[in-house]
Formats: structure tokens, C-alpha cells, sequence
């Protein structure tokens, strides 16, 4: 089997099994399973999506070796619970506004704004659980700083602070607001998931100071570069499958790579952040890790039409 027919297959596994324990996690308790909320994190949850972040800490893993650790895909798991807490969230007409997310109407369209923050929060909860259950009584170092990066990459620290950044760009004018300033909301807003999910797995895998460091480092960058990609196919015609509202941020007055830099130096922040990330992967590489699968994904994902 060559390279791509085995990260092909591998991915399709992997998306498989993420899956199948968000649907074992997301079944209501018993004698609820009409409840709107339960409903409505089901509806997000498994309304499809390329499941980048879980699969993300999966191939990482397997970079320190073939058997990865049994408790890696419940981690990775519960950051796509957190990642669809997001969406729900982001989507709402206090946040982004979109009616779109994954090719079917937003969570807050079909069930309402009060439901969908519910589901939000039943998710986010949800993950620590997933995460916690996964360690049972035997809570190593390791464990704990893996749900320490999990919950900075999520909370005021990451993702929460970059959505903050972003609503408080939405009334400036566009000519107070610079790239630098669009570079450190999407390094939060979306980078410090991403990152946090390549750098959990080095944690689950005991990995050295200096593997974390590079882990970490390709994390903000692909982050950064799968922002960018974002920016530039909200602008194009591309595809079918795009999953939301096309031509919502020039639509809207968003500040994003695009509308504030322009395409062309779009695509070149593009380049120059991939080209950061595969730098990272070869350092790795340099120290013996098996960093192939993870720089076609990442090749793959810079590529993508959707």
C-alpha cells in the first residue's frame, strides 16, 4: 500500500471511529431521550464535518509510535465535542449570525437560540467528562496536562479570547485594524484548538520538552494557515460542499486575512505559515519521528476546496 492509499484509509478509520463514541457519548440519559437539548448537541455533533482537530491528535500520536495510547481517542473526541460547542455558539445571532454550519441549517434554526446555547453547554461539559472517565482512577502527570492544554486551548487563554478579539473588530473601521491584528485573533480563535490537539497528543505520548516545543509550533501555524485557507474560499466559488454561507465576511464587514490584507497577500500568508508548519514536522523528522501522515494532511488541508 503506498503513502496516500494508507492516509486515505487511515483517516477514514479514524473519522469512523470519532463517530461512533460521539454517538455512544451523546446518547440522552434514560427517560430523556426526547430532550431538545440532547437532540440538539446530536444534530451538531454528528451533523458531519471533516473531524480535522480529533483526527489531528490521532495521526500525531502516531508519530511516537504504532500502538498510541487507548485513552487517545476519547481526548480526541472530546475536542470535537468542544470544536461543535463552537460552531453552535459561533453561529448565533449574537456571535456570526449564520444560518449554514456542515450543509444544514445552524443548530439555533432549527431548535432555537435558547436550546442551541444549551447544547453548547451540554458539549463542552460533555467533553470533560469523555475525558476524565477515559483516565479513571489512575490520573498521571501526563493526563493532567493533556486536559490542562485542552482546557487552555478552549477557554480564556485560546478560543474564547479569540472570539472575543473578533467581535471587538466588528465596529472598528477597517483601517484601524491591521493584519497582526486579524494574525493574533485567528492564532485564538482557531489556531489554539488546533494546536492544542497536536500538542495534547505529545503530552498522551510522553513526549520530550523539545518534541512538545515543535508540536506545538506546527500546531499555531497550521492553525493560522487553516484559518487563512477559510478566508480565501469564502471569497471563491470552489465547491458545493463549502458547508456555510459563502461571501458571508465581505457580506458582513469581517475582519479576516482577505477583506483586510487582500487575496493575493492572503495566499501568501497562506504559503508562509504552511511552509512554518512543515518546517516544525521536519524537525521532528530529523529526530527520528515518522511525520509523514501528518504533512499530507496538513498538504491536504491547505489544498482543500471546502
Amino acid at each position: 500500500m503506498n503513502s496516500i492509499d494508507y492516509y486515505e484509509e487511515q483517516y477514514e478509520r479514524d473519522r469512523a471511529c470519532i463517530e461512533a463514541i460521539l454517538d455512544e457519548c451523546l446518547t440522552p440519559p434514560q427517560g430523556f431521550e426526547q430532550s431538545k437539548v440532547w437532540q440538539a448537541a446530536r444534530y451538531s455533533a454528528l451533523g458531519g464535518g471533516k473531524r480535522v482537530r480529533p483526527i489531528l491528535l490521532l495521526m500525531t500520536c502516531r508519530i511516537f509510535g504504532d500502538d498510541i495510547p487507548d485513552n487517545a481517542y476519547r481526548f480526541a473526541t472530546a475536542i470535537e465535542m468542544i470544536h461543535s460547542y463552537s460552531l453552535i455558539h459561533d453561529d448565533l445571532p449574537s456571535m456570526d449570525n449564520d444560518d449554514y454550519r456542515r450543509g444544514q441549517p445552524s443548530c439555533h434554526k432549527v431548535f432555537g437560540e435558547g436550546i442551541a446555547i444549551l447544547a453548547g453547554d451540554l458539549l463542552l461539559n460533555l467533553a470533560f467528562e469523555t475525558m476524565l472517565d477515559s483516565i479513571g482512577t489512575m490520573c498521571s502527570e501526563a493526563h493532567r496536562r493533556a486536559m490542562r492544554t485542552v482546557a487552555k486551548s478552549a477557554g480564556g487563554h485560546g478560543m474564547v479570547l479569540g472570539q472575543d478579539l473578533d467581535l471587538s473588530m466588528e465596529d472598528a473601521c477597517f483601517s484601524s485594524v491591521t493584519i497582526e491584528d486579524v494574525e493574533s485573533m485567528a492564532l485564538l480563535k482557531t489556531g489554539s484548538l488546533i494546536a492544542g490537539a497536536i500538542e495534547t497528543a505529545g503530552h498522551l505520548c510522553g513526549a520530550s520538552d523539545e518534541d512538545l516545543r515543535d508540536l506545538r509550533c506546527a500546531g499555531q501555524h497550521l492553525g493560522l494557515a487553516f484559518q487563512i485557507r477559510d478566508d480565501i474560499l469564502d471569497g471563491v466559488e470552489l465547491s458545493n460542499h463549502f458547508g456555510k454561507t459563502r461571501h458571508k465576511d465581505e457580506r458582513d464587514g469581517k475582519k479576516t486575512f482577505v477583506t483586510v490584507a487582500g487575496r493575493e497577500k492572503a495566499i501568501a500568508l497562506l504559503s508562509e505559515h504552511t511552509d512554518a508548519a512543515m518546517d516544525a514536522f521536519l524537525r521532528l523528522e530529523h529526530r527520528g519521528k515518522e511525520v509523514g501522515i501528518l504533512k499530507e494532511l496538513t498538504r491536504r488541508l491547505m489544498e482543500r476546496t471546502y
